[in-house]
This record gives C-alpha cells, structure tokens and sequence, in this order.
C-alpha cells in the first residue's frame, strides 16, 4: 500500500485561541473549499452549531455548487481541549471518503494542529495522510488542494481576528 503525507504550515493573524474556534466552525470548513467545491450535509440534517470532539455528520461534495462528486463522514475527536491554551492543541477528522473517487483511497487521516506563535499570531498546522493504491495519484490533486486551504486560512484568519470567535 502506498502512503502519502501532504502537509501545510500556515501562520494566521490571529491568536491560537482564535484560531482554536475556527477549526470547530463547520462554516470556516466549507468556506476552504469554496468557490470551486461546497460541502452540505446529507439527509435533511444541518450542520452542528459547532465541531466538538465525538462530532459526527455525512457530507455530500459539490463541484460549483451543482454536481455532486462524492460524500464523506466528518468525526471529530480533539486530542487537546481549552484547557492546553498555551500548548498545541490537536483537532482529528477520524472520518473518510464515502463515495466518489476519493472513496478509492483505503486509508484517510486528518489533523489539524493549533500553537500560539505570539499573543496575537499562530501556527495552523494541516496535515492529510492517505492510503491505497490510488494515493500517488490523489497526492498532486490533495497537495493542490491543501495549498488552496492554506492561501484561504491567511485571508479567513483576517477577519476571525476581527469577529472574535
């Protein structure tokens, strides 16, 4: 089987603390993928107010908003809560690719990690493991992708630190 690995580190203009709050906003998810991909949740549900650890919802993924090009389970499980403020805390999709040709990789981890860098700055860092037969092939589209989030989360992290999750 084979593993790859695609990794962003961004530093946001926005304390940790900020930033914690963000990565739990369902609505701060969908906007990194935005305007090329949306996610809606599947079956008449709506997104949580907020991520929190044991959080669990199928999504549908649709490409310009029309075509749906796969679904997949988002699990939360936060490795750190509030209380490690000052250490880096640690947020984990323990869910995966349901359908669409993403479902074709046999393994799938995603961890995003948030550490204080100053009182008013950060480091996000967003990590994507994936397996299977198909993952060199996904890594070029995966790593695009993840480069996408990480010019996104500089222009978001502007106004969290404005609106003060």
């Amino acid at each position: 089987m084979f593993v790859t690995r695609i990794r962003t580190v961004v530093l946001l203009d926005c304390s940790a603390d900020i930033a914690w709050g963000a990565v739990h906003d369902p609505a701060v998810a969908a906007q990194l993928y935005r305007p090329m991909l949306q996610m809606r949740p599947k079956a008449g549900r709506q997104f949580p107010r907020e991520f929190v650890s044991g959080s669990q919802i199928n999504v549908g993924i649709y490409f310009l908003g029309r075509f749906c090009v796969g679904s997949q389970r988002i699990a939360i499980e936060d490795s750190c809560q509030a209380t490690c403020a000052s250490a880096p805390r640690t947020m984990q999709d323990v869910g995966k690719p349901l359908s669409g040709p993403l479902a074709l990789l046999r393994y799938w981890h995603h961890e995003i990690s948030i550490k204080p860098a100053s009182s008013y700055t950060s480091i996000w860092k967003d990590e994507l493991t994936v397996g299977g037969f198909f993952a060199p092939l996904f890594f070029v589209l995966l790593q695009g992708m993840w480069r996408w989030r990480g010019v996104k989360l500089r222009k978001l992290a502007r106004l969290w630190a404005k609106e003060r999750f």
